[in-house]
């Protein structure tokens, strides 16, 4: 009898949450059939980059696969030998808020989103987003798997973000 073999599958959901997270995160891993396994949420972003990068052992990344450069996004970890510290970096995930704010919702940045509302997209620019990474609600859906992937890659584009920021 072959052991079963799992697929792993990354997300990201982009709603203020309970622990004033602008963007949390999801990892989660299912059998051949299709049944969800095991699931586990992220609000560090660190610690959901050493995952994704493969820098962390994970039951989520059991060959430690780095997903950044298989999907060709920028991210991983930075170590800095001197002082002793890994840092999870990845622009695009930085980015993520700015598809949902017209600027950052919290005190103390003062960067501007790509949403023309205040508080979330236009009707136009959230009908964009769910066709695009297949969500039907912003509020509640993740944005998983080869949909998460497009996006990272989308957001770190700039005729992608300026074309984004005029959907009217």
């Amino acid at each position: 009898m072959k052991p079963p073999t799992y697929r792993y599958v990354f997300g990201a959901r982009i709603s203020a949450g309970v622990n004033s997270t602008v963007v949390s995160f999801v990892a989660m891993k299912y059998s051949d059939d299709g049944i969800l396994r095991a699931k586990r949420f992220y609000t560090s972003k660190d610690e959901f980059i050493k995952v994704l990068s493969g820098y962390w052992p994970s039951p989520f990344n059991p060959n430690k696969i780095d997903h950044f450069k298989e999907n060709q996004v920028v991210g991983g970890v930075f170590v800095n030998d001197t002082i002793r510290v890994e840092v999870g970096y990845c622009p695009s995930l930085d980015s993520l808020w700015k598809i949902r704010y017209s600027d950052w919702p919290f005190h103390g940045k003062n960067e501007a989103g790509w949403s023309l509302n205040k508080m979330r997209p236009s009707l136009k620019q959230e009908e964009y987003l769910a066709k695009r990474y297949n969500i039907k609600q912003l509020d509640f859906d993740y944005i998983v798997d080869t949909s998460f992937w497009k996006l990272l890659y989308d957001v770190s584009d700039s005729t992608w973000i300026e074309n984004y920021k005029f959907i009217q």
